[in-house]
């Protein structure tokens, strides 16, 4: 099972999110950096069942909201297959 672990008091931002979901999964290098390219990364080119450690998301930027908003609507749409974990 895959786990990435993303510490948003270390990420200013959604460019930092995406260089570190980069880092931590096979995501290819040119990964587009942008919500669509995510949503198409989660739902169907990462390895699945995954969990996200998301921690400190409490304290994420505004900027982070709506990349939030949209692993919470992976998660629904993936029925059990991506798992979000609140640190």
């Amino acid at each position: 099972m895959l786990m990435l672990h993303f510490d948003f008091q270390r990420l200013p931002d959604r460019q930092a999110f995406y260089r570190a979901l980069v880092d931590q999964s096979a995501c290819p290098l040119d990964f587009g950096n942008n919500l669509d390219a995510l949503w198409d990364w989660l739902t169907g080119g990462m390895a699945l069942p995954a969990t996200i450690y998301l921690r400190h998301s409490e304290d994420a930027s505004a900027e982070c909201a709506p990349l939030l908003a949209l692993l919470e609507e992976a998660q629904q749409q993936l029925e059990g297959e991506l798992r979000l974990v609140r640190e």
